[in-house]
């Protein structure tokens, strides 16, 4: 029996379970009424492991567009939160103060602010201190408990809990921004075939176009996917460069 697999692990609050299947159902329909009867897998990961460890493991089917604050086009950006409560008016405030790391290879978590800080660095460090909490929902939690001063949370993922979830993000302030860089993309493995790839788009496009005209799925704020490749997350690379030409390679 032809097997799909398909995953949304990087925005899968519970609270959207329901939204993701109807999603994944729609999308499933659209390949097999295009004649496609074979398996197939998709996925969504973040772009700055794609740009490195998993270049060639995967192909890039499309970027996503997110009708939501701080995105723009197919792209979004890192927030980097504080306590509601804290002082600190200025990035450079944030000096010698404690960061918590979603992940060591997070885009919005780790890449992107570690180029925003990289100028204000001084001997490779800006933070006092680093700790990995292994989600943007822990690092939240982290902050407003008090284990940690500062964040950088994925835009996309602030924005859904704060309609899903007001109380993880009510502790919380934004301070400032990161650049943005390209949302995080739906890719199939390697192996797959140009005839495949371009389906995938175009039931991609055609599901969350139909759903978004219904009314339905709302909640994922998808509003659209736009063609994108292994190149179009080229400038997460130069964002690293720039970090580590000034020696600031490890976020620290």
């Amino acid at each position: 029996m032809p097997f799909p697999l398909y995953d949304l692990p990087m925005y899968d609050l519970a609270e959207l379970s329901d939204a993701h299947e109807l999603l994944w159902s729609r999308f499933v329909g659209h390949v097999r009424h295009a004649g496609f009867a074979n398996d197939f897998a998709l996925t969504q990961i973040c772009g700055y492991p794609l740009a490195t460890t998993f270049r060639d493991r995967f192909d890039v089917i499309a970027a996503p567009v997110y009708d939501l604050p701080f995105s723009k086009g197919a792209t979004h950006c890192g927030l980097i939160v504080i306590r509601a409560e804290s002082s600190y008016a200025s990035l450079a405030d944030l000096r010698g103060t404690r960061f918590a790391l979603n992940a060591r290879d997070s885009n919005t978590g780790m890449n992107l602010p570690r180029r925003l800080v990289a100028p204000l660095a001084q001997h490779g460090r800006f933070f006092g201190d680093v700790i990995e909490t292994g989600s943007h929902v822990a690092s939240l939690a982290a902050i407003e408990l008090g284990l940690a001063d500062v964040a950088s949370i994925d835009s996309v993922t602030f924005a859904l809990l704060a309609e899903q979830r007001p109380a993880a993000v009510a502790g919380v302030r934004i301070l400032t921004t990161t650049a943005h860089s390209p949302t995080l993309p739906f890719v199939a493995p390697a192996s797959s075939n140009r005839r495949l790839r371009t389906l995938l788009y175009d039931s991609l496009a055609a599901t969350i176009d139909e759903l978004r005209r219904s009314d339905s799925c709302t909640a994922l704020h998808l509003a659209g996917v736009e063609r994108a490749s292994i190149a179009t997350y080229d400038p997460l690379l130069v964002f690293e460069r720039e970090a580590i030409d000034r020696n600031f390679g490890m976020l620290a």
